[in-house]
């Protein structure tokens, strides 16, 4: 039995609250806060997530591409759960998606997970 799955939708998680994090949260108070302030200061002391949210998504990235290979998703579908952990919010919504595709058409990868 595969795990690529579960480890694919714990990743698409993590991922995903790091990038939401970082982008609505982080960047805006270190950039839009006025200078000097805690906000300003928060901002630049957590930047230090976008660097882990690029090393989670190397490793998301390779769990994807080894689950696409898998279950032979179509290259549009494939490329859209490659990128989904580059713009906030849209990795939740391709997490549902691969979840509920993997659970129609590969239903032995879901019962891993």
């Amino acid at each position: 039995m595969s795990k690529l799955f579960p480890a694919y939708r714990i990743l698409a998680l993590i991922v995903g609250v790091l990038l939401a994090f970082c982008a609505l949260v982080i960047t805006p108070a270190r950039y839009l806060a006025p200078d000097g302030s805690g906000l300003q200061h928060f901002g630049e002391t957590w930047s230090i997530l976008w660097a882990v949210h690029g090393w989670v998504f190397i490793v998301y990235v390779a769990v994807s591409f080894l689950l696409w290979r898998q279950t032979r998703w179509t290259a549009p579908f494939a490329l859209l759960v490659l990128v989904a952990g580059l713009i906030p919010l849209v990795i939740f919504w391709v997490e549902r998606a691969v979840t509920r595709r993997i659970r129609a058409e590969h239903p032995e990868l879901a019962s891993a997970g």
